[in-house]
């Protein structure tokens, strides 16, 4: 069943990885473009309908943009790129958002964070992945981890929100985006509580949704998610080369 409409967010800065990539979700991992390996895990999910793939340029982009149903031009902020890839459906449903740095995601994963959040009845939610399966899916690739109740997590690339929580919210959207890699910052702006309750590794998912819920006027869900592909994203060389090496070293 088609339960949600997807945005990729391709952008991104790649010359940090490999300076001959101006883009992101076009540096090539095991000979393709990044984003097409997102495309095929959503592509793969049974719960995902219409594909929008949002990015800084249309030009020489290959045949896997045939596989997307909406190639959005996106120059601005993340908020604004967000906005511009849910502007291109026509329907009300809520919206997956995956950056297109995730190249090992899989349907499956896909399906069990969007069936997990829409059970909730969530109108924002947000992916978390233990530590520990983080290692053990990519032993040695480094993530930022905070501590809570249920132990260490990052973290996921992919959220659910719908059209209407994101009217209501942009500044305070970019304002989060721009604080997801930095603990401490995020912190601060979720509030005192929260910041107690990373300091002392006390903070647990309900008390997150609770202050969500009342910055954002919605009912927001954390879910925690078994599938580490959703946790890792590619943002360093060595994170691309931990991938080639291992992932897409194997038939996939």
């Amino acid at each position: 069943m088609k339960m949600v409409n997807a945005v990729v967010l391709a952008g991104g800065d790649g010359m940090v990885i490999d300076s001959e990539y101006r883009f992101k979700g076009l540096l090539p991992i095991a000979g393709r473009p990044m984003v097409s390996w997102v495309v095929d895990g959503l592509r793969e999910s049974e719960t995902v309908g219409e594909v929008a793939v949002v990015l800084p340029t249309a030009e020489n982009l290959g045949s896997w943009v045939d596989t997307v149903d909406k190639l959005v031009l996106g120059h601005e902020s993340f908020i604004d790129n967000l906005s511009a890839g849910m502007d291109a459906f026509r329907d009300e449903r809520p919206v997956l958002v995956v950056t297109g740095d995730v190249p090992t995601i899989t349907g499956e994963a896909i399906d069990d964070f969007v069936r997990q959040a829409l059970e909730r009845d969530a109108e924002f939610a947000y992916a978390i992945v233990h530590e520990e399966a983080m290692e053990a899916a990519f032993p040695g690739g480094k993530r930022t981890y905070i501590k809570m109740a249920r132990g260490r997590v990052t973290g996921g690339n992919v959220a659910i929100l719908t059209p209407d929580v994101l009217a209501r919210n942009k500044d305070f959207g970019q304002k989060l985006f721009q604080t997801r890699k930095r603990a401490s910052s995020m912190a601060r702006l979720l509030g005192a509580r929260v910041v107690i309750g990373l300091l002392t590794g006390r903070l647990d998912s309900a008390e997150l949704e609770r202050r969500m819920e009342k910055l954002l006027d919605a009912r927001c869900r954390a879910v925690f998610s078994a599938h580490a592909c959703i946790g890792m994203d590619v943002d360093k060389r060595e994170d691309r080369e931990l991938l080639e090496r291992t992932v897409f070293a194997q038939d996939r």
